[in-house]
């Protein structure tokens, strides 16, 4: 199984259902790199102090503290329900535990609980299934069955007790870059930020940003975790060390000017979620094909253009391409890469197109072309196929979503017709749908597929492709999908694209509607699974935005 990653989401963090896709961001950021995620959530801001008071109106000045507990603990089952949603709909593959399920046992006092165990071998079976499980911190269950607090600040607690047992990285998601000498809301000029701190020397400093009890149980369980912002550089790790390392303050002041090109779909999405965050990024061009159409959608006036040499100005540092097509898309991205430009895009038809112009701007360490969107939408296809490389014996997958969904509402009695109309009404198919039908958007998905996995460079139209035109019937035991297939051989690398028949409960085979999914068998006899939707507004914008989010740290830590 890929490596667990705890991630801690603390009411500084997460102070209102508006913060969400900051929470969202950062766990797919631990996707991308290669983790399963367990999401810890607080209540939000104030909840608990209401949850609280609310109580004692209700039930007086000393109330029962199990009916304390049971009441107040609302509060988390609240915001990771709506974590757990913000995550389903941004197409990852999360669910929402609760402690009872994954036996988070507690002792003590039902107000100021300690944790004792919990059900590792049922996480883990959860995590093999989910991408992302999101609970609920702050409490567990008692030896009667009743739920216990952790005491404030308690999810903490939980999350590092869990991380210690799974043998799991910990990151505590703060709203500052790390554990400092002393306050930097006081003294800004004067606060040094640790980049590395021993145990016993956090807990002199980092009191009203970590839970005492938490930094207690990390330092006996020797269990190192980090403090740091969400999709942030900097970060201190709390850890054995034999003395503390100072680090740079905060991160250096990032704000690209970026060119928008699309402004449908998956651009209006990203669109939306640019504005949002003015601090790390200024919106120059937003170029479309209806300007006027975008400026009545909320577009300013002043930035919506149909000139696609807005994109080359010298002012703008970013081009994201959400256009689709080979054409004119992927000559802008080849012009715009061409000026220094760095270049985001989800265009797998002109990368397939362009491939062996733009491979130079793929190259690390000063990477300028970002394309993670463009295979498997959400799901993290091209970066977990880049880091296994050099072990990759096959790998079969279900990469596109329409094909998916149209097999699914034949099966469910649909007409060929119906069943494409469906996916159109769904937001599914895209404007040119044949693409799909017809195999050749996946086989431009292996291409760079294949190139990602093996080092290998087969452009679409080579790869034995077939689509599911017309329909396929049903077979029982059996369900039809279409299938991407790499093998690596003494003689080279097979490629195919192709419907065919699978167990319906088989990985592949429960795919469902719009998902995507991939199995990439290791030459240790390992088989690494992903899963997530393809395609949609929100999976692809989130996708997207992983790119965009992974160029700002990158920018951060290299600004002078």
């Amino acid at each position: 199984m890929l490596p667990v990653v705890v991630l801690k989401f603390g009411s500084s963090v997460l102070a209102s259902p508006d913060d969400l896709p900051l929470a969202v961001d950062e766990v797919y950021r631990r996707l991308r790199e290669g983790s399963r995620v367990l999401a810890v959530v607080s209540a939000f801001a104030g909840d608990t102090d209401r949850l609280l008071a609310r109580a004692r109106e209700v039930l007086g000045e000393n109330p029962a503290p199990e009916a304390v507990a049971a009441f107040v603990a609302t509060g988390e089952l609240q915001s990771a329900a709506l974590l757990a949603g913000a995550l389903l709909r941004s197409g990852v593959a999360a669910r929402i535990v609760d402690p009872r399920e994954i036996a988070l046992a507690v002792e003590g006092e039902t107000l100021e609980a300690e944790p004792v165990s919990v059900g590792e071998a049922a996480l883990r079976s959860l995590l093999d299934v989910h991408t992302t499980l999101v609970l609920p911190g702050f409490f567990g269950i008692d030896p009667q069955g009743r739920i216990a607090l952790l005491g404030r600040g308690g999810s903490d607690l939980s999350a590092l007790f869990i991380a210690g047992a799974l043998g799991a990285e910990c990151h505590l998601v703060k709203d500052v870059p790390g554990v400092f000498d002393r306050d930097p809301a006081i003294d800004r000029a004067g606060a040094r930020r640790y980049a590395v701190i021993p145990w016993h020397e956090a807990s002199e400093v980092a009191g009203p940003l970590i839970q005492p009890k938490a930094l207690r149980l990390a330092e006996r369980c020797r269990t190192p975790f980090s403090v740091g912002r969400a999709n942030g550089a900097l970060e201190t790790r709390i850890a054995d060390a034999p003395t503390p390392v100072w680090g740079i303050a905060e991160e250096r002041p990032v704000r690209l000017r970026v060119a928008l090109l699309g402004c449908g779909t998956v651009g209006g999405g990203v669109f939306e979620r640019l504005r949002a965050d003015p601090d790390r990024f200024e919106l120059a061009a937003v170029v479309t094909r209806r300007p006027a159409q975008h400026v009545s959608h909320g577009v300013p006036a002043s930035i919506s253009t149909g000139d696609l040499d807005a994109a080359l100005r010298p002012e703008v540092d970013l081009v994201i391409e959400c256009l689709g097509g080979v054409e004119p898309a992927g000559s802008v991205i080849q012009a715009a890469l061409a000026m220094g430009k760095t270049v985001v895009t989800a265009n797998k038809a002109a990368l397939a197109a362009y491939g062996r112009e733009l491979a130079l701007y793929m190259r690390e360490p000063d990477r300028k072309l970002w394309f993670g969107a463009a295979v498997g939408g959400v799901v993290p296809v091209l970066e977990t196929l880049w880091r296994l490389r050099d072990r990759i014996q096959a790998l079969c997958g279900v990469i596109n979503g329409t094909c998916n969904f149209v097999l699914d509402t034949l099966e469910g009695g649909a007409s060929w017709e119906g069943a494409v109309r469906a996916a159109c009404q769904a937001g599914i198919a895209e404007a040119h749908y044949d693409r799909d039908l017809s195999g050749r958007d996946a086989a431009d998905k292996l291409s760079l597929m294949a190139h990602a996995a093996f080092g290998v460079e087969v452009p679409p139209e080579a790869i034995s492709t077939r689509g599911i035109e017309g329909g396929l019937p049903a077979q029982g035991s059996q369900v039809w999908r279409l299938l991407a297939r790499a093998k690596r051989l003494p003689a080279g690398v097979t490629l195919s694209v192709g419907p065919e028949l699978v167990a319906r409960t088989s990985f592949l085979g429960q795919t469902a509607g719009a998902e995507n999914r991939l199995e990439i068998d290791l030459e240790s006899g390992e088989t690494v699974r992903l899963r997530g939707q393809g395609g949609g507004r929100w999976p692809t914008t989130l996708a997207v935005l992983g790119d965009v989010r992974e160029i700002v740290r990158r920018c951060s830590r290299a600004a002078p």
